[in-house]
């Protein structure tokens, strides 16, 4: 019986926790999606060969901004959650990218300055979301 108003109490504080949490959760995505590129680069830069199974390190944090995203659908509004969903997909296309030439054989070295431009723009990228996340609140 005491069951059933615990757990409404319950939910209700944990929809108050992710609604006051919208820009913490999506700073650590920012510091986790940044991080991880600029290891791409510099795996890439190191000319290391990179496996099928070592992508899945790339693809993760994306895989979970994307859950981010959906979990906070109702911030679509805010300036911030557009220009997050704009690096997002910035940052899933770099990493495509990456997959296709590891896939193709291609030599690091002729990749790394392009994939440099695509970090350099991904932390401009961070930096306006970083920007507009503090306009938004």
């Amino acid at each position: 019986m005491l069951r059933r108003p615990l757990t409404a109490l319950a939910l209700c504080l944990l929809a108050g926790c992710l609604w006051r949490g919208y820009a913490a959760i999506m700073q650590v995505h920012l510091d986790v999606l940044t991080q991880t590129a600029a290891k791409l680069c510099a795996v890439v830069d190191a000319g290391r060969g990179l496996s099928a199974e070592a992508m899945a390190e790339y693809v993760y944090p994306a895989q979970r901004a994307r859950e981010f995203l959906h979990q906070f659908s109702n911030q679509s509004g805010r300036a911030s959650y557009r220009q997050f969903s704009a690096l997002l997909e910035h940052y899933e296309t770099m990493v495509r990218d990456v997959d296709a030439a590891r896939a193709a054989g291609r030599e690091w070295a002729q990749m790394s300055p392009q994939l440099h431009v695509q970090c350099d723009a991904l932390l401009r990228q961070a930096a306006a979301v970083r920007a507009d996340l503090t306009r938004d609140d």
